[in-house]
């Protein structure tokens, strides 16, 4: 196991021991520091945290409730593993739910989260001029720009699924090493979709997103 940065009990005062144990496990398995199948158990992870078992356990069963590890029949507790078939189903999941956040968005699009989405993608590309290496924090931001387009509609369940996938996504960007040849093509892709919402073509934005979505799909197939 790549060592954790331990928290201390003093850091970030007004976040909870328990979060503070979950993003740090989270982040190591979205980096593929910590590997699929790697074995975690509450006292290592204790030890390298320096944070007590306890809020380790509900952290585990948080990452757990999200898939990013699993515990087998005996209790034990691994990094889960992401089949071919995982990321056919998350990529037909996309493509279903994040256009019908389109169709469900009320038109005109409010100028402020047209703006948003903008930002969103110029954020992005600074980081790739910047520091194009860093897919990991790529990974984030691109995943904040369907998270903002997940929010659109008034609807909060569906933005709660994306949400839900959220962690999975960048999880198989990096794990398939995907990003860094499509990073400006797919900003590319985030800015004509941004053109078809500012516009109100509410058809073509989201024919627009679901072929955006397919295509980073069949980017991460050839890569399996």
């Amino acid at each position: 196991m790549k060592t954790l940065t331990k928290t201390g009990k003093k850091a970030a005062s007004t976040v909870t021991l328990k979060e503070q144990a979950y993003q740090a496990i989270r982040e190591q398995i979205l980096k593929n520091h910590l590997p699929s199948g790697t074995p975690l158990t509450e006292e290592q992870l204790s030890a390298a945290l320096n944070i007590s078992r306890t809020p380790i356990r509900a952290a585990l069963q948080k990452l757990t409730y999200e898939k990013l590890t699993i515990q087998d029949a005996t209790g034990h507790i691994f990094v889960s593993t992401i089949t071919r078939k995982d990321v056919e189903n998350l990529t037909v999941l996309r493509a279903r739910i994040e256009p019908l956040a389109i169709e469900l968005a009320s038109f005109p699009i409010d100028a402020e989260k047209i703006e948003l989405l903008k930002k969103d993608c110029s954020v992005q590309s600074a980081l790739v001029k910047e520091h194009p290496e860093d897919d990991y924090r790529y990974a984030i931001l691109d995943t904040q720009f369907h998270t903002d387009i997940a929010a659109l509609c008034d609807n909060s369940i569906l933005a709660d699924t994306f949400n839900y996938l959220a962690p999975t996504v960048i999880r198989v960007h990096i794990l398939t090493g995907t990003l860094n040849p499509y990073k400006e093509t797919a900003i590319e892709e985030h800015l004509e979709l941004i053109h078809y919402l500012e516009r109100g073509k509410k058809d073509f934005a989201m024919l627009a997103l679901k072929e955006h979505v397919m295509q980073v799909g069949n980017r991460i197939m050839t890569s399996l």
